[in-house]
């Protein structure tokens, strides 16, 4: 048995940190036991905090039967309505109650998993037993839906104290002579991922080598870090080296880190120049990134990452003591929409560079930027709808329809004022034209009548008649 499941709590009380949601999770299932009906609890956070173990401790702890459906499960709306729609209104054989537990349901997506979120929220509507979900982000688009449904708990990473803890218990029941410093590297490199950290100790006592310099010489799993969380260190931070450093273990391409910026930039920094100062800077990154693709020479996204983290956490003048709730990129939600819709927002973005003499890619940056416009200055944004020639259907789009017909409705009486001063700017060239053609038959008249009344003009043939 792995040292994973061997050392995992069987009772809430042996699960480390997170004392407040512990202490949530017992009035919750008391509730249910009580008769009264409560909201699932999603309970989300990064690899590692525990949640799953929290979950699996809680069913222990109150004599509960557990139904799991995690990732490696195929979560089509069929499969999750006939293994949990049943376990989530019946009792076990053993006439125990079901808790109900939906593993990483913010990966629940694809062909494979189609309907899974819409057939939780109905299976939820009618539930008699106790339901918990988990997920990294809980904010996922998938689960934009789900929301409002269930009851949101964050868990926060455990610290490196409360890690190295664990591990210390760990080694002694192990017989290990390992020393702290070893321990404390290796709790300090898990960033507050205990499995993760259980995982190399056990690795660590494989190799029969428990230096401090065979720790360090561990593989690196390259552990996906949360976007989130990189975000909020380029977004918060106003220090060069912090920012730069943000996305060195996030497990994405510049191309898609930059929307991920580039959405969430107007969430965070509240002045204008601030703002402006960030999307130049991801300007110049795209052009990088760019340069890149073109060249096929990949050098060039050291600039664009440099630019896209430094850059923006430098554009402004001071950090922001707020909490902001970052968001999935609007960009890749409008192309995943239905073909038609991708096909829309593609002849937007070409207009738009064709207008501005830029790539598509690029273009997306203003298509953003009209967005943001659109909702602060609706009548810079209708300018700027007329500019780029953008149709009804195409704004609707990609503003919806409330915004886009506000829009719509600036642009159409404009239109109508437009033709009222073409029409009075029409009569009134007509009557100067009309009047221009009568002083000029006037005139003719007057040459003519001056013509006919002209005198002869005498010659010498009077003096000889």
């Amino acid at each position: 048995m792995n040292w994973i499941e061997k050392y995992r709590p069987k009772s809430l009380k042996d699960v480390v940190g997170h004392e407040k949601v512990k202490e949530r999770l017992r009035n919750w299932i008391e509730s249910y036991i009580r008769g009264e009906k409560q909201k699932p609890i999603l309970l989300y956070g990064p690899p590692g905090c525990g949640k799953t173990t929290m979950a699996y401790a809680l069913a222990n702890d109150y004599n509960f039967d557990v139904i799991e459906l995690n990732a490696s499960d195929n979560r089509s709306a069929s499969i999750i309505k006939r293994i949990v729609g049943q376990s989530a209104v019946s009792s076990s054989i053993f006439g125990k109650r079901f808790l109900v537990i939906l593993d990483e349901v913010d990966g629940i997506s694809g062909k494979e998993d189609a309907g899974g979120v819409g057939e939780i929220i109905k299976i939820i509507k009618k539930a008699k037993n106790p339901i918990i979900l988990t997920a990294n982000d809980a904010y996922a688009p998938s689960l934009r839906n789900l929301l409002q449904h269930v009851e949101v708990i964050e868990l926060k990473p455990l610290t490196t104290t409360q890690i190295l803890n664990v591990l210390k218990k760990i080694a002694e029941k192990e017989n290990l002579n390992v020393d702290e410093k070893t321990l404390r590297f290796i709790a300090q490199r898990s960033a507050g991922d205990l499995r993760s950290a259980i995982n190399d100790l056990e690795a660590l006592a494989l190799s029969n080598d428990l230096s401090y310099e065979a720790a360090q010489t561990l593989a690196d799993r390259n552990r996906e870090a949360n976007i989130f969380d990189a975000l909020r260190v380029i977004l918060k931070t106003t220090k060069y080296g912090i920012a730069s450093m943000a996305l060195m273990n996030v497990d994405e391409t510049p191309d898609v880190i930059i929307e991920w910026i580039a959405e969430n930039v107007p969430k965070e920094y509240e002045k204008i120049e601030e703002i402006e100062k960030a999307f130049d800077y991801l300007s110049k990154a795209d052009m990088f990134l760019g340069r890149a693709v073109r060249k096929q020479n990949y050098s060039f996204w050291k600039y664009a990452g440099t630019l896209m983290t430094a850059g923006v956490a430098l554009a402004k003048d001071e950090k922001y003591r707020k909490f902001t709730p970052y968001s999935y990129p609007k960009i890749f939600r409008l192309l995943s929409k239905t073909k038609a819709d991708r096909e829309i927002i593609k002849k937007i973005l070409k207009k738009i560079g064709e207008k501005t003499h830029c790539s598509t890619k690029r273009a997306r940056f203003d298509l953003e930027a009209l967005k943001i416009i659109a909702k602060e200055n609706k009548e810079l944004a209708a300018d700027l709808v007329k500019y780029f020639e953008i149709k009804e259907d195409e704004l609707k789009a990609l503003l919806g329809e409330e915004l886009a017909s506000e829009i719509i409705k600036i642009i159409k009486k404009r239109k109508k004022e437009d033709k009222k001063i073409k029409k009075k700017e029409e009569v009134k060239k007509e009557k100067e034209a009309k009047k221009e053609t009568k002083e000029e038959k006037k005139e003719e008249n007057k040459k003519e009548k001056e013509k006919k009344e002209k005198p002869k003009q005498m010659t010498l043939d009077v003096f000889f008649k």
